[in-house]
Parts: structure tokens; C-alpha cells; sequence
């Protein structure tokens, strides 16, 4: 299971270049749920995808894994 309840993500915060990636992301997976993610350059796919794997921290919000 994976549930993400209310995750969103800041890049450069407080600077010129703040940049928010994700924002108030609800989601909510079970075991052999199959799921594609599409966007556009920019749209936080990547940024999605590693906070799922953990490999960056979300700035609100929790993720269940």
C-alpha cells in the first residue's frame, strides 16, 4: 500500500528561484494497483517518483509506504 495525503514539495525556498513542484497531492495505491504517470517537462513526475522511492523528503504532508 502507498498513501500520500496532502504532500507538496518546494525547490530554492524563500530565494528568487523558489520553484513548487508538487502541491496538496492526495494518493492512494494498493498492492497491485497499476499506475502511469504523464506530464510535461517541469510537471514533478521525477520529484513525485523520489519522494514515493524517499529519496527526497516531501516539505508537507505524509507519505505511507
Amino acid at each position: 500500500m502507498l498513501k500520500m495525503e496532502q504532500v507538496s514539495k518546494f525547490f530554492n525556498p524563500n530565494t528568487a528561484d523558489e520553484k513548487l513542484a508538487l502541491t496538496h497531492i492526495h494518493l492512494h495505491l494498493n498492492p497491485g494497483d497499476f499506475v502511469t504517470i504523464i506530464g510535461s517537462n517541469g510537471a514533478g513526475k521525477s520529484t513525485l517518483m523520489n519522494i514515493i522511492s524517499g529519496a527526497i523528503l516531501p516539505d508537507i504532508g505524509n507519505v505511507i509506504r
